[in-house]
């Protein structure tokens, strides 16, 4: 009985961890938007469907300052337009980075279809204050 409940709970964490690993885990800004690290420059912003820009910047800043520690003075950068996922099977993607563009390390430096245009940035600061912004009073 001791290996049959020892198997399943093995195989109740493997499940687990591969199910966290493929729906996007690692860190939820405080919209519910997930981020996940590319490298040590760089980190991919992964929106759901219907998503707006502002998504994208209030998950960059809120993952900036609190995974990273970064200041609200301090300046994240798109360093990747949107597009399908490195890391995740999220085919809505941008990614970001504190660093500019032409000094962030492997980031995918493409132009995207729609949403935060490569090379700009923000404030963290800024970026954060997008977390405020409601999507239905954009079509009031």
């Amino acid at each position: 009985m001791k290996t049959l409940t020892v198997g399943l709970m093995i195989g109740s964490l493997t499940l687990s961890a591969c199910m966290d690993a493929s729906s996007g885990g690692g860190f939820v800004s405080r919209g519910g938007v997930h981020v996940n690290p590319v490298n040590a420059d760089v980190f991919e912003v992964g929106v759901r469907p219907n998503a707006i820009e502002a998504n994208f910047w209030c998950a960059a800043g809120d993952y900036a300052s609190r995974q990273l520690g970064a200041s609200n003075s301090a300046r994240v950068y798109v360093v990747g337009g949107t597009g399908p996922g490195t890391v995740t099977a999220n085919p809505e993607t941008a990614q970001f980075s504190l660093k500019p563009p032409q000094l962030a390390q492997g980031a995918t430096g493409r132009s995207g279809r729609w949403g935060p245009r490569l090379g700009s940035s923000k404030t963290v600061g800024s970026a954060r204050q997008d977390c405020n912004i409601d999507r239905n009073s954009l079509w009031a």
